[in-house]
């Protein structure tokens, strides 16, 4: 039987990009369709609202008549009952536009290898002449050694390419001294470039390393192995290089006018670290827990201790030099959070700057508050992941304006002689946990930063402010990188709440005005989401052929301390027996949980083909008065698959992939998936997109991976140009949200972390949703 939708008759041709497959036989059905406008299409069979066959996928077509042929099966190919059926048809012209990585990066440009990014955070700068020279510590396929001009510092230039672990410098004449550490082969060493060009300077003693799995530096001073001979401190006077390694109770004194020859080796100091020189011929250094005393610096590179110490300081975590005006700046942590001022002859102490004890007092975030150190661990150590609370850096221009890193927010702050705020370089390093607040989408956070979103401006740059910082009272047991902030939300008593990691579970936490309050409500596991109607979701990870449990827990309330009260679980759906080709969480991935409609589960499977499942459907939504699957799509493209990243909403399980896909996310009647993709393609990583309408047909792909390089420029893991940033690229974004925007519900937003492509969070722009239009046919089948 053929039903005619309308008088002009065009065949389908089934593209390539179609996962579902069609047969030719004599039960083959034809429809027409009409756009009123050329569009991007999909189809699908169904009885009632279940999909029971995907025709196409993510498919364009012009304006006019179209003719549909179905073959009369389902997505398994196995032939369908007789009776009525509906197609329906997904046509859109949404628009999706990469907004930049503006949050929490104040680079002037919005993408290339000039912008402020990095796998670790600010570890060290120095301020000399014109320029700045900042190091990042680790930062795995690219340099963490930079440059920047004063007179344009939002823009930044790597220091040669990719090398050792980058974290302190000093400046002398026309040269800049880089520690360098190979952590793969315990070795630690000084290399040198000449500020004109930022290449490498090559003197006499200098001999040539090749870093492990890195670059071969021409010219390495000092090189030591061993496992504590990490460079702690660096300093330069007059034709001496001073290298101070902490956990060896030494300082290495090298003659560079004797083209660095080792002069003198001093171990009377215990436990040497930062170092600093005036221009009077003195040496400062950090040494023990907490003495900064002062050296006079012999005619042969030796050092004289005077009677000159700096005792009253807390935490002392590094040191800067103002000429202008012959003062010693100390970041001292501790119970201070303040840049203490002393004059370089006598001692004597003046006002210090920042507010007394920083984050002690409260999260709030302001231009004169400093979070120099906090109560965390602070082992100082090489490992490749630089810890973000042990160290600070401080530098001073030649006019006694100052450049200070809030270490804690990772930014660099600049202030006049007068200590008045200028302006501050940001960016956010490898900080993973990302999440919005469930019921008032101006609330971001990474990891335990708060950003606070404006959606009345239509740059995303001018849109954000950091507001607040939460980790400063946490302890190491809560201190967990992947399970910091997570599904925050705002509940009716106007309290925003969110799950904290504590060992192998979460535990109910509140933001207040003071800090982070810990309740005693303790979640078993990590499996949770919390609803934004207060309600918390637990589900079991799903095995073959075992039993996946959705239990629902509902808000019922508050007691005395404001602790959100939960009834008992109850069943919220479930699934017996599992199939191996259900779109289910499993082991290793994150968490998808959403309800659409009231009694539409979506759940999701980001996971590769392993344990005998992820070979079929990754996406899915669940009827959960009837636990029967209203639709099954995305599915996989099997293992052995090596094409590009499928267009037609197929879930990648080939390419050498290892970890796959993110999360999935309702918004409205639109579901999104994430894929990262790490290590596709036996390479880097993907940020790819699946936008999907609530009845299981694909809107759009969109997003980009690393094969994508849209600046033409090369992509090796070894040496030249690596992991160069192009646009919509990121690495790891493990934990995207999607929003509406408040002012606007046919505008909708995709936010994302980054590990380290572009140094911010993601803002991605989908718009024309109201162009979204479903046309349903009928179809019988006799």
């Amino acid at each position: 039987m053929k039903l005619f939708y309308y008088f002009l008759f065009l065949t389908l041709s089934l593209s390539a990009q179609n996962y579902h497959y069609a047969v030719d036989n004599k039960a083959t059905q034809e429809v027409e369709f009409y756009l009123e406008e050329k569009a991007r299409t999909s189809a699908g069979v169904y009885n009632g609202d279940v999909l029971l066959r995907t025709l196409w996928s993510n498919v364009e077509k012009d304006k006019g008549i179209h003719t549909i042929e179905w073959d009369g099966l389902d997505d398994e190919g196995i032939p369908v009952s007789s009776g009525n059926y509906t197609i329906k048809v997904l046509s859109n012209n949404v628009k999706y536009e990469w907004e930049g990585a503006k949050i929490g990066n104040t680079s002037k440009n919005l993408t290339g290898v000039n912008r402020y990014h990095g796998l670790s955070g600010f570890f060290k700068f120095i301020v000399h002449g014109e320029k700045i020279y900042w190091s990042n510590g680790y930062n795995e396929q690219r340099t963490a050694a930079y440059t920047s001009e004063l007179s344009d510092p939002q823009v930044t230039t790597a220091v040669l390419e990719k090398g050792a672990i980058v974290k302190y410098i000093a400046t002398g004449e026309d040269k800049v001294f880089w520690s360098g550490h190979d952590v793969k082969a315990n070795k630690s060493f000084v290399f040198v470039t000449d500020q004109s060009n930022n290449e490498e300077y090559i003197f006499d003693k200098a001999i040539p390393y090749e870093v492990t799995y890195s670059r071969t530096y021409e010219s390495t001073l000092d090189l030591i192995e061993g496992t504590n001979s990490y460079i702690t401190g660096l300093a330069y006077y007059n034709g001496y290089l001073f290298i101070a390694r902490q956990l060896l109770n030494s300082i290495q004194v090298l003659n560079l006018s004797e083209g660095g020859e080792l002069v003198h080796s001093i171990e009377s100091v215990n436990a040497p670290r930062e170092l600093t020189t005036d221009d009077k011929g003195n040496l400062w250094l950090i040494s023990d827990e907490s003495t900064v005393a002062k050296y006079v610096i012999q005619e042969n590179g030796q050092l004289e201790k005077t009677n000159l110490s700096l005792s009253s300081l807390d935490e002392p975590l590094t040191l800067g030099f103002n000429k202008k005006d012959n003062i010693l700046g100390v970041c001292d942590g501790g119970a201070y959070q303040q840049i203490r001022f002393f004059n370089a002859d006598n001692g004597a102490e003046d006002t210090p700057f920042g507010e007394l004890g920083g984050y002690a007092n409260g999260p709030k975030v302001s231009n004169n508050k400093f979070y120099f150190s906090d109560s965390k661990s602070k082992d100082f150590n090489a490992d490749i992941y630089t810890p973000q609370y042990n160290h600070a850096s401080l530098a001073f221009e030649n006019d006694g304006s100052f450049w200070v890193l809030d270490t804690g927010n990772n930014r660099m702050m600049k202030y006049d002689s007068n200590r008045n705020f200028q302006e501050k370089i940001q960016y956010t390093p490898d900080w993973l946990m990302m999440s919005i607040d469930k019921n008032n989408s101006s609330k971001l956070f990474v990891d335990f930063l708060e950003y606070e979103i404006d959606y009345s401006q239509e740059d995303v740059g001018e849109s954000w402010s950091l507001k607040n910082n939460w980790g400063f009272s946490i302890q190491d047991e809560y201190n967990n990188s992947f399970g910091r902030i997570r599904e925050p939300v705002t509940l009716s008593n106007g309290k925003t709440y969110f799950l904290l990691t504590e060992g192998n579970n979460f535990v109910v936490a509140e933001l207040t005005e003071s800090g982070i309050r810990i309740t005693d409500k303790v979640l078993d596991g990590f499996n949770w989401v919390w609803l934004e109607d207060g309600a918390l979701v637990y589900v079991n990870p799903a095995e073959l052929h075992g039993n996946v449990i959705w239990e629902k827990y509902e808000l019922n309330g508050f007691d005395n301390n404001n602790d959100p009260i939960f009834l008992g679980g109850s069943l919220l759906a479930k699934r017996t027996n599992i199939l191996a080709n259900e779109p289910l969480f499993r082991y290793g991935s994150s968490l998808s949980v959403a309800i659409l409609d009231d009694y539409k589960l979506l759940t999701f499977d980001a996971r590769p083909e392993e344990n005998n499942m992820g070979a079929g459907y990754h996406l899915g939504l669940l009827n959960t008065n009837d636990n029967t699957w209203i639709f099954k799509t995305s599915k996989a493209t099997g293992k052995d698959y090596t094409g590009d990243y499928p267009l037609d909403g197929r879930f990648d399980t080939g390419n050498d992939v290892h970890n796959a896909g993110s999360k999935a996310m309702a918004f409205g009647n639109n579901i999104v998936w994430g894929y990262y993709g790490e290590f596709w393609k036996g390479g880097f990583q993907t940020n790819q997109y699946a936008h999907y309408w609530e009845n299981g047909l694909l809107l759009n792909v969109f997003g980009t991976n690393w094969t994508k390089n849209v600046n033409g420029l090369s992509v090796s893991r070894l040496g030249g140009e690596v992991f160069i940033p192009f646009e919509g690229m990121a690495g790891n974004a493990i934990n995207p949200y999607t929003v509406f925007n408040p002012l606007n519900s046919d505008i909708a937003y995709l936010y994302h972390p980054d590990e380290s492509w572009h140094g911010g969070i993601h803002r991605w722009r989908i718009s024309d949703l109201d162009s979204v239009k479903v046309d349903i046919l009928s179809i019988t089948v006799e």
